[in-house]
């Protein structure tokens, strides 16, 4: 599902995060601008707020129609590889660059996170950034053949009810791949959530239970290579389900 209100531009939702994605590119297709990005013609949509009521996986959705190894290639970024590589069907960037996996392994994010919420658990603090330092210089150094990590901050926050705690996760991503991505990102947030709430079930008294995921996307878009692919997958997702 999806709004435009104005002046604040789409908003897209779900109850889950397979229908988030659905409705993320969706929108894209049928209201994103035809805008070029270093030569390269995209539809998208700027400043896009999005939420998913639940983010529970597996997700049926994302396990039906989105490329398995789209996924896999973010799970293995998240939490194994240690170094960034583009899975695009159009490679925008050389490899090379740090991983999700090592700028949360060496920043010890997660623990971060973990110690945190379970010092304070109403902190808002609770914040994984992932653009390092180091990361303005390789921009600087090589404009055309730089890197930048696309999902800039996840936070985790713990809203406390009469008998257990809320966690909702918010994030901000400078840029999305609506199409090819979207599905990816949004699965590996919901599975480094796991852990945050794993980790916190062993030091909070009260029960956590999800409350939902949301953020904001700067720059959502599909490129030009995959339209059809991308409405071919809205239309047989839609006449499958009835939407």
């Amino acid at each position: 599902m999806y709004k435009y209100i104005e002046p604040f531009g789409h908003h897209v939702w779900g109850s889950s995060i397979g229908e988030m994605w659905m409705s993320l590119f969706e929108t894209a297709l049928e209201h994103g601008e035809i805008t070029y990005d270093e030569g390269r013609q995209r539809k998208s949509l700027q400043n896009v707020v999005y939420q998913a009521n639940n983010y529970n996986l597996p997700d049926k959705i994302i396990e039906k129609y989105a490329k398995k190894k789209n996924i896999d290639a973010l799970i293995h970024l998240t939490f194994e590889g240690k170094e960034m590589h583009d899975f695009d069907v159009r490679p925008s960037f050389s490899p090379g660059a740090m991983s999700y996996h090592a700028r949360i392994t060496e920043g010890r994010l997660l623990e971060y996170v973990v110690k945190r919420l379970s010092s304070i658990p109403e902190s808002k603090k609770a914040v994984m950034s992932f653009i390092r330092w180091d990361d303005y210089n390789a921009v600087l150094d090589t404009p055309y053949d730089d890197y930048l990590p696309c999902h800039t901050t996840i936070q985790f926050r713990l809203l406390e009810q009469d008998d257990r705690f809320v966690m909702n996760t918010i994030s901000h991503f400078r840029s999305i791949d609506a199409f090819q991505k979207a599905c990816g990102d949004f699965v590996v947030t919901s599975m480094l959530a796991e852990k945050v709430k794993a980790e916190l079930s062993n030091s909070l008294p009260k029960k956590i239970d999800y409350g939902v995921m949301m953020g904001v996307i700067t720059d959502a878009h599909i490129y030009e290579e995959t339209y059809e692919e991308a409405k071919l997958v809205i239309n047989r997702y839609k006449s499958e389900s009835n939407v």
